[in-house]
Formats: structure tokens, C-alpha cells, sequence
């Protein structure tokens, strides 16, 4: 066990990333969580951020859509370590997940802007520890010679959030072709706090409280570049690419009774450039399908470096591989003022070496791995210038699915299961 302990610490990385499904979140405004396919919806401000290009579409005037998310995510990891299995498992939820966007469009033009998290989107929290913190906890018993036998009351709470603000304008190139161009500035907040108390010492001495306290932050630029195509009044195509935002998050320490983190060091963690197809067909005019295929390139994106099973230092995003989103969804106009929507999507994480990515730090607290979606959801039109959104989704991962880890020892293995459940209220108001 000692042996085992030591590969820890020798792969351990001190950034905790927390994200519901990946990197890049998808489900960035209430309409998504209503209807999961948007990359070629032409029917609210959200498409500054999924259909950019096509806001000139909307009718002129000013168009705001806001809302927000409530997550309640359910990751918990099963493993031992030699004295039988203990489950861990995340409490509590994440109530605010916010999105603003903008638009102005008259003739051909449009400009807009929005505030939304592109990335991270959510806390955890493991308040009777992890198996993170009872590899720390069983290292830093080691460390005390004897003078303490046990790592107790152990916890482990953090939280990730890109909040992210864009600006850009489109064109109608014809009647048939539009284009857009934005930029984005992305601001990474990473906080994480831990702890256990060392007990049970041989030689009566007092129990000892033991913190780790910190804080990254970090800042980008990216481009988004946009297209749409309409080749009929009942056909729409669309296109989507976003640039890689290079994020080089800094430390800042407030405690670390471990002596695990450096003041001022710096962990990079970009956020992979993304391409995003939508198409629309109007079935008839109460009936619209509608779906997306957005594909996230991971393995160009810098997250630093981890440890193999055969002792190598690879590429972290390497061993992640690239991952793809598929959505389908169908919008159902009931009357003038009634639509209901519904829809899924499966989530594809391609890893090339599954085990030595989850030897990232995190990764079996959050639980990164193939999922599936379904969505419920619907709006009201209010009066003409209000229409109020409301949805439901569920996400499943495969149920008890094995992971070899390293983090214990090359023949250990950690059963990991997620599921999460989604609420999101919004509004679309035109002026």
C-alpha cells in the first residue's frame, strides 16, 4: 500500500475542474433545456450563442433572452483500499446557472451580445471525503511516523465557473446566405477546499486539524465564426466554429497545511475549440425537427500532463481523446400562444486511455464519461413581446461502470455511477 500511495502522490495534480458533462457546456439557456438542439433555432436571442449567424433573421428591434438553470447532480465512486468498500458520493445541488443574451437586428444587420458559463457551471461537494482525500489522508498518516493513526472527518468542497462575455454582428449576405463574427472573454474562477483531522495518535497528542485552501483564476480571448444557409423557407443548415480559449490558471493559496500547493504556480486547463452543425425542416407549420452534431477538440487543447500505467508522462488531453454531442429535438406549436418541445442527446467521450485520464485530480468525484439526455420543456406566450420558457431534463451515464485506477494501484478498479436531473425558467422579450 505504501508503494501505491507514493504513485499517487508522484501523479497527483491539485486542480480540481468540475464540470455536469464536459468542458464545454452545452446546456447554456433555458431554451436548450427545453429543447436540446439549438445550433439552428431561429427563434430567440439564445442564438447568439448557438445560431449566431442567423440573427439577422429575427425581426427588427431589440430581442433579450434570459434565464436559468438549477442542476442536481448525483456522482458517486466506489473503491477500496484495503480495508473493504466505501462509496462516496456528491450533496447538494447547483440553483444558479445564469445566461443573458442580446440582439439588435434592422435590414441585413444584427449585433449582439451575451453573459453566460461556457465552462464549469458547477460546485462539488463531498462532505465525508473522497477517495482523493483518503489517498491524502492515508499519505499524510504515513508522513507522521506513528505520532497518528487515522485521517478523520474528511471533506473535500469545490467549484468551477467560466463566465464568459460575448460581443459580434452578422450579416444577410443574400437571401439565402447569412455570417456572423464575435469574440469572447472568458474569466475561470477554480476554488478548492479540503480537509481531515489527524486522530488517534499513541502518544495522546491532541488531534490535528488539517486545511487546504485555494483558489486559480485565469483569463482568455476566443473567436466564434458563424454561417447559415437556407436553401428553402422550410430547410435551415448552420455552421459554428469556435477557437480554442487558452486558459493558464494561476494559484492563489490561502492554506495548505499539506504542503501540496505553491503560491503563484500555474496549471493549464484551455477550453478545446468546438465545431457545431445544426440543421432545421419545417414539417409542417405546427411541427419543426430540429438537430445538432457538435464536435469538441480535446486532444488540441493544453491540460498538462499526467502518468501512465506503464510509468510514461503523456498528454492529459491526449488520454481524454476528442468527444461529440448528438441532439434531436421537435417543436410542436399547440395554438398561438403554446409550444411544446422534446428531445435527447448521447454524449461520446472517445478516450484513448481512459485510466491514465482518470488520474486527474476530480475526475472520479465528477464522473466524466458516455451519457444520454432526455428533455421535456415548452413556452407561453404571454403577450406579444413576452414568451416565458420552461424545461426538464434528465442525463444518465452507464450504470456501474469499472475504471482502472492508477491514483491506487494498475490491477484496482473504481465503480462509478451519475445521473442528473436540470430545471431552467426563461423569458424571451422583444422590444
Amino acid at each position: 500500500m505504501k508503494k501505491t500511495i507514493l504513485l499517487f502522490m508522484s501523479l497527483f495534480s491539485v486542480s480540481f475542474c468540475i464540470y455536469a458533462q464536459m468542458d464545454n457546456l452545452t446546456n447554456v439557456s433555458a431554451n436548450w433545456i427545453a429543447s436540446p438542439a439549438r445550433n439552428a433555432a431561429t427563434n430567440s436571442a439564445d442564438m447568439v450563442i448557438y445560431n449566431p449567424a442567423a440573427t439577422p433573421d429575427l425581426t427588427e428591434g431589440i430581442h433579450v433572452n434570459i434565464g436559468n438553470q438549477s442542476l442536481f447532480r448525483k456522482p458517486t465512486h466506489s473503491y477500496d483500499l484495503g480495508a473493504g468498500s466505501k462509496t462516496s458520493g456528491q450533496v447538494g445541488s447547483d440553483p444558479v446557472l445564469p445566461n443573458l443574451y442580446a440582439a439588435y437586428s434592422k435590414n441585413n444587420w444584427a449585433v449582439f451580445t451575451g453573459l453566460f458559463i461556457s465552462g464549469g457551471g458547477a460546485t462539488l461537494n463531498y462532505p465525508d471525503g473522497s477517495l482523493i482525500t483518503d489517498l491524502i489522508g492515508y499519505q499524510t498518516v504515513l508522513a507522521t511516523q506513528g505520532a497518528y493513526n487515522e485521517a478523520r472527518s474528511q471533506y473535500l468542497k469545490a467549484s468551477s465557473y467560466y463566465v464568459t462575455g460575448t460581443v459580434g454582428a452578422a450579416y444577410r449576405i443574400n437571401k439565402i446566405i447569412s455570417a456572423s463574427l464575435s469574440v469572447r472573454y472568458l474569466s475561470g474562477m477554480n476554488s478548492t477546499k479540503a480537509g481531515m483531522t489527524l486522530a488517534a495518535s499513541p502518544y495522546d497528542l491532541a488531534d490535528l486539524p488539517m486545511v487546504l485552501d485555494y483558489e486559480e483564476n485565469a483569463s482568455a480571448f476566443a473567436a466564434v465564426a458563424g454561417i447559415s444557409v437556407n436553401p428553402t423557407s422550410k430547410l435551415g443548415l448552420t455552421l459554428r466554429y469556435e477557437s480554442k480559449a487558452k486558459l493558464d490558471f494561476k494559484t492563489k493559496l490561502n492554506k495548505d497545511d499539506f504542503g501540496m500547493v505553491t503560491d503563484g504556480s500555474k496549471n493549464r486547463r484551455d477550453l478545446p475549440s468546438v465545431l457545431a452543425l445544426g440543421l432545421s425542416y419545417e414539417i409542417n407549420p405546427k411541427l419543426k425537427v430540429l438537430s445538432d452534431v457538435n464536435y469538441y477538440f480535446q486532444q488540441d487543447a493544453n491540460w498538462g500532463t499526467t502518468t501512465n500505467a506503464n510509468g510514461e508522462t503523456v498528454s492529459l488531453s491526449k488520454t481524454a481523446g476528442d468527444a461529440i454531442t448528438y441532439c434531436v429535438a421537435l417543436n410542436y406549436r399547440i395554438n398561438d400562444k403554446i409550444t411544446c418541445s422534446a428531445g435527447g442527446g448521447y454524449t461520446d467521450y472517445m478516450y484513448n486511455d481512459m485510466a491514465a485520464y482518470y488520474t486527474h485530480t476530480g475526475v472520479f468525484e465528477t464522473v466524466q464519461n458516455d451519457n444520454m439526455n432526455i428533455n421535456l420543456g415548452g413556452s407561453y406566450q404571454v403577450s406579444k413581446g413576452i414568451n416565458l420558457i420552461a424545461g426538464f431534463m434528465h442525463t444518465s451515464w452507464t450504470k456501474d461502470t469499472k475504471v482502472q485506477a492508477l491514483l491506487i494501484s494498475p490491477d484496482s478498479e473504481v465503480t462509478i455511477n451519475n445521473s442528473m436531473n436540470a430545471i431552467a425558467i426563461g423569458a424571451d422579450i422583444t422590444f
